[in-house]
């Protein structure tokens, strides 16, 4: 699979996904070798770090620059790797085990939405000049693009950029918040208007004059990490320093949001795995009526419950990054057109990206709360990990895009495809008729059939609903948040069970979980078809007429009945539990 959005429309017994188990012997190397310095030489420090320890913070960059941590995914004529997206997401999950989200923040921040507009949009030039000195870790780079007056809307902000009469430098004005790395960064990425009307991307960099910090911001995590105003007062940038062209930072400031959603989703779930062992490590030593925490039932619950979200949110994290290395491959590194075909390719999976972003940062928040409520009193006291890896994560569904915009994004570029034909939506859905199950052959007794036809109806169902919500407002269904949200939420549970259905299939004979991952595929089915089905069956009680509703949910309510998809999922989390006590830690990445 090499084409954003297929879930929609692949059907069952067609194409496979990347998964972690067909990780090659160099990446599994390779995420040891990070795994291992993040657990013996950042971890030890985080305490540290989380002193907005600039020194300290650069010398981990410098050494992860050693490493080329600064530039997997760049490539090696700039001083990078050249390595694919799926490198640069396991090496992302790996950095989890370092206790140290501040770092981590300085850290993608520096290598994502600062580094890549200049990548993929920069001149030679540019790229020559600054990137290598990136690489290395040398220099700290930033990106600023909200305003105090423009977030989520950040097209409407006020920044002005104008020519001096000497046709040499931009001169920049207004103020630019919540600036990662801001009071550290050596090179900043600003977008401004020119002629107060063409929004562009402008390089700063330490010649630069008129390039103000405010004071650091007073978080309630991160604590670590710099995050300030800048203030360009008559802020004098030359114009070789343009990024892009005039006119063009629309493009340069969202496209690298994109593939920095994916990476966030990479970095949170490498994050919420952690979690798993460490409120296991408390929980198997923490005593209550004279039995280890692990003896209770509810919280066995809770940590099978975590490593489903983990699971899930793995699963749909390498199945996309996948899919991105798959449909890049057809490109040479030295075409002219290697940025535009690659930030293309990355566009046309934003979907995915957005989907990645949203589900893991809530997996990781909603198993970082369970780890507090695993320890209890200590978890709500800052001398235990837990408080302040809660307070850290809140942060992670506002980065990028709130998950709000995200999904306001997933739904836009689902009617996009379906509109313009993109994928064969509308030719699935005609061939559906009146009833909910698409066209799929799929054999009569396979082993997990019921699962096969629960995640073929939950395709059914997503594509019809789009289908009802397109009939319905046509292009204004981007103006329509209530029914947008739900749609999103549908879209997201398709993604997980089809990937977790694919990967199950796709797993060797000889794999030694396979019981524990079917235990896994049917909660996540359940629960996930549950989604799809009432967000559905919300959406099409708005938007149809009386007589079509009861005809259309009465087809539905067929359809459910006749599959009759049940899991006894008591039974299967006790499963997934016994297997993390067994293994002591997230127990499925090998």
């Amino acid at each position: 699979m090499s084409k954003g959005g297929a879930f929609l429309t692949t059907p069952f017994g067609v194409d496979e996904i990347f998964t972690r188990e067909k990780w090659s012997d160099d990446q599994k190397e390779f995420f040891e070798a990070i795994q291992s310095f993040a657990k013996e030489a950042v971890a030890p420090r985080a305490d540290d770090i989380e002193k907005l320890n600039e020194e300290l913070t650069r010398d981990f960059m410098t050494q992860m620059g050693e490493m080329g941590m600064m530039g997997l995914d760049v490539p090696e004529q700039y001083g990078g790797m050249g390595l694919d997206k799926t490198a640069a997401a396991l090496a992302l999950e790996a950095m989890g085990v370092g206790e140290s989200s501040s770092l981590m923040v300085t850290v993608t921040d520096h290598t994502g939405i600062g580094l890549l507009p200049i990548l993929w949009y920069g001149n030679d030039e540019q790229r020559e000049k600054y990137i290598p000195k990136m690489m290395s870790g040398e220099w700290m780079s930033s990106y600023a693009l909200t305003e105090p007056g423009a977030g989520s809307d950040a097209l409407n902000g006020t920044a002005s950029a104008s020519l001096n009469e000497e046709g040499t430098h931009y001169i920049l004005n207004g103020v630019k918040q919540f600036i990662t790395n801001g009071g550290w960064a050596d090179i900043g990425v600003v977008f401004a208007k020119v002629d107060g009307d063409k929004l562009t991307a402008f390089i700063l960099d330490q010649e630069t004059t008129g390039w103000e910090r405010g004071p650091e911001e007073h978080k309630l995590g991160i604590k670590g990490s710099s995050t300030t105003t800048f203030v360009l007062n008559d802020c004098k940038v030359a114009v070789e320093n343009v990024l892009g062209g005039v006119g063009k930072g629309a493009a340069v400031a969202f496209n690298v949001l994109y593939i920095g959603r994916l990476k966030l989703g990479a970095v949170t779930m490498g994050g919420a795995k952690h979690v798993i062992k460490t409120a296991l490590d408390y929980a198997k030593e923490r005593k209550q009526f004279a039995q280890p925490l692990t003896a209770f039932g509810m919280m066995q619950r809770k940590f099978a419950d975590m490593v489903i979200r983990c699971y899930e949110s793995d699963t749909i994290t390498y199945q996309s990054t996948g899919s991105i290395d798959a449909a890049v491959e057809r490109y040479e590194e030295d075409d002219p057109e290697y940025y535009n075909h690659l930030y293309s390719v990355i566009e046309d999976h934003a979907i995915e990206n957005s989907v990645n972003k949203i589900f893991s940062s809530e997996a990781m928040w909603i198993n970082a709360d369970d780890g507090v409520q695993i320890f209890g009193g200590y978890g709500f006291s800052e001398e235990y990990p837990l408080a302040r890896l809660l307070r850290d994560e809140r942060v992670n569904r506002i980065f990028e895009g709130t998950n709000e915009i995200n999904k306001l994004i997933i739904s836009g570029i689902a009617m996009k495809k379906a509109i313009l034909e993109e994928l064969p939506m509308r030719e699935q859905i005609l061939e559906m008729g009146e009833g909910w199950m698409p066209v799929a052959d799929i054999p009569s007794d396979h082993s997990i059939v019921q699962e096969i036809k629960a995640v073929e109806l939950g395709r059914g169902i997503v594509l019809k609903t789009l289908h009802e919500l397109i009939l319905k407002y046509g292009q204004d269904f981007k103006n329509t948040q209530f029914e947008i949200e739900a749609f999103a939420n549908m879209v997201i549970a398709q993604q997980i069970i089809f990937s977790v259905l694919r990967r199950y299939l796709q797993l060797d004979e000889a794999y030694p979980r396979r019981d524990e991952v079917s235990s896994i595929l049917k909660v996540s089915v359940l629960r996930n078809l549950e989604v799809i089905v009432s967000n559905a069956q919300k959406i099409l009680r708005h938007i149809l007429p009386e007589e079509d509703r009861k005809a259309k949910l009465g087809k539905l309510n067929e359809a459910l009945t006749e599959l009759d998809y049940h899991a006894d999922v008591i039974e299967e989390q006790k499963m997934i539990f016994q297997l993390l006590l067994k293994r002591g830690t997230y127990p499925l990445n090998d």
